[in-house]
């Protein structure tokens, strides 16, 4: 300000005419107006305070998203590092389930190789009990057939092939259309071997279990036969007259006649 004082009075001083006063004066009126201009513009100390507070209150923000940053960073890493022993701590147990598990499967192809074997065991034992029922089971044969064939064996004097065979004959078709007469022959095969006792209970079947059958009559009358052949004559004597009385026109009741004359006994 004192400069531009003094360039005024030398301004003043220097002017020879009124019309240069009056230039100087708008002059300088051009430059007050431009003082007053940049005064306008110029920053106060109040302005300059509240640009700093506002760059310190900045400062401060920044400081603190920075301080927020870092928290955060180290959360991060804490985490990261928590997760990190996680990753080892599954990477362990998978180690372990992995080894279990071979394990186990060395356990379970055991335990199958057990099974298969146990299996065939198994298959072979139900062959074994197929064979055995087969074995067991009787064969299939016509009861004519079987009935012809034992009473071939009676025939030809093979007594104990008979006595098998109709008595096979008798446990299959018990109820058969010969098992009167297989019963009886039964009886006569045991008298063919000499086994009277044996004899006199298989004829004595044929009339308790066969009572229509056409040999009863001489079931009865091999029954006086085998009681005498024992010594058992009187019972024999007996069982003869009981067929003279129960078939008198029989030929079993001649041959009962004959025997009661071979005995002695009266007609």
């Amino acid at each position: 300000m004192a400069a531009l004082s003094v360039l005024v009075v030398l301004t003043l001083a220097c002017a020879s005419s009124s019309t240069q006063l009056a230039e100087l004066e708008t002059g300088l009126a051009a430059v007050e107006r431009r003082l007053d201009d940049l005064r306008s513009q110029t920053p106060t100390r109040e302005d300059l305070a509240t640009v700093a507070q506002a760059l310190e209150s900045q400062a401060d923000n920044e400081v603190t998203a920075n301080a927020d940053l870092k928290e955060d960073l180290r959360q991060i890493i804490s985490d990261l590092e928590a997760l990190r022993t996680l990753v080892r701590e599954q990477r362990h147990l998978l180690n372990v389930s992995m080894g279990r598990l071979e394990q186990m499967g060395t356990d379970v192809a055991f335990i199958q190789g057990r099974l298969e074997r146990q299996e065939g065991y198994l298959v072979a034992l139900d062959q074994l009990r197929a064979d055995i029922r087969a074995a067991s089971a009787p064969e299939t044969v016509e009861p004519k057939t079987l009935y012809n064939a034992a009473y071939r064996d009676y025939s030809e004097g093979r007594y104990e092939g008979a006595i098998s065979g109709f008595r096979r004959y008798l446990d299959t078709f018990p109820d058969g259309d010969d098992a009167g007469s297989a019963q009886y022959w039964l009886g006569e095969s045991h008298l063919g071997q000499g086994q009277y006792r044996a004899a006199i209970e298989e004829l004595r079947l044929v009339r308790q279990r066969y009572p229509e059958s056409d040999k009863v009559a001489s079931s009865m009358l091999r029954i006086g036969v085998a009681l005498n052949e024992l010594g058992e004559r009187d019972l024999a004597v007996e069982m003869f007259d009981r067929v003279r009385s129960t078939y008198p026109d029989t030929d079993e009741a001649i041959l009962a006649l004959q025997q009661l004359d071979n005995q002695g006994g009266e007609q």
